[in-house]
């Protein structure tokens, strides 16, 4: 695949106002670090779909503020959404939650 336009930035997602950049995708890991990032996350997810973007959320099992994310999503989105595992992954599918478990990723 072409990836030469690959652009990273800094992004508050404390701030509810903060304009969100314009992206194909957005990628989201380990950013339930306390319950206000995690429902900052859930807004600027929404916002990214709303725009017609994809997202994808990488996130472990014991991340403290997950469900907080997920259930702020849930309530913005009107929606009953859940974690699937990285084996479940459906490219037609604008968002991905992906449970990401420890045990089983290689970092080497």
């Amino acid at each position: 695949q072409n990836l030469d336009n690959i652009e990273t930035i800094q992004f508050d997602l404390t701030k509810p106002y903060a304009l969100l950049p314009p992206a194909d995708l957005y990628l989201l890991s380990d950013v339930f670090e306390s319950g206000a990032v995690a429902r900052g996350a859930a807004r600027v997810t929404d916002a990214a779909l709303t725009k017609g973007a994809r997202v994808w959320v990488f996130a472990q099992t014991d991340r403290a503020q997950r469900e907080e994310y997920l259930t702020e999503l849930n309530k913005i989105r009107k929606s009953c959404l859940s974690w699937t595992a990285m084996d479940d992954f459906d490219e037609s599918q604008a968002l991905w939650l992906c449970d990401v478990d420890e045990n089983a990723v290689s970092y080497g």
